[in-house]
């Protein structure tokens, strides 16, 4: 979810590009591919962005409904839409209220963990469960929890270039105790410096499998990469797919 609050009109295009680089947009669609059929589907992608997922998924053949919190981010997504079949919706995906239901429900990379309280997603969660078709299916895109905890309190920062005359250095700081992780976005042109941050909380595989039952919903897979890898100790993701009960 875009927070209204962080990605705004000074920030969006910064934020653009960072999540143009780092959200897996051909990943996510080959994951979820690998579990329902896209082409032709109704897809419900919860804190879009500036519309990376959504607009794979669109290329993939869905018809997509992109809802997210920030005006900014949505008007960036309507800028670069062009044909594709997708729908921008400003809302909170924390109080969905949609008259119809969706054979596909999407949360690209780690926008469940944006919903910080624990009842917070589990209302996400039923929120997901009453907008889904009869045997249709909810994604959640997440970074498994271990990947963060091998930090420890001390902030990691890694660079990565954008495009040819800019770069990006992420710093995270995770909270292990209250598992949480703060992430600073610094990006830097040849004349501008801009920055933006997310905070997370984390959940674990059981945590979730209890929150999905709690929402009405249940864990029926879960993946350690886009190529569909099973989940161990060792990955770096935690795919997660969900249906209702």
């Amino acid at each position: 979810m875009s927070d209204p609050s962080v990605y705004d009109e000074t920030a969006i295009e910064a934020y653009d590009l960072v999540s143009s680089m780092l959200s897996p947009g051909a990943g996510l669609v080959a994951w979820v591919s690998s579990h329902r059929p896209l082409d032709g589907r109704t897809v419900l992608d919860l804190g879009c962005g500036t519309g990376v997922s959504s607009f794979a998924l669109a290329e993939a053949g869905a018809r997509v409904v992109a809802v997210d919190a920030s005006r900014p981010s949505l008007d960036m997504l309507e800028k670069k839409r062009l044909d594709r079949d997708v729908e921008a919706v400003e809302g909170d995906f924390r109080d969905l209220r949609f008259d119809s239901a969706f054979d596909v429900v999407t949360m690209s990379r780690n926008t469940f963990f944006l919903a910080q309280e624990q009842e917070e997603k589990i209302d996400l969660l039923r929120g997901i469960a009453r907008h889904l078709e009869p045997g249709g299916a909810a994604f959640l895109d997440c970074t498994d929890p271990a990947e963060f905890q091998r930090a420890g309190g001390d902030a990691q920062s890694v660079t990565y270039p954008l495009g040819r005359d800019r770069m990006v250095t992420v710093t995270q700081t995770a909270d292990r105790a209250g598992q949480q992780i703060l992430s600073i976005f610094l990006v830097q042109g040849a004349s501008t410096l801009t920055a933006f941050h997310e905070q997370a909380t984390w959940a674990t595989l059981a945590e979730i499998r209890l929150m999905a039952r709690i929402a009405g919903l249940e864990v029926t897979g879960v993946n350690g990469s886009y190529a569909g890898e099973p989940y161990t100790a060792r990955s770096r993701e935690m795919l997660v797919v969900l249906e209702r009960q």
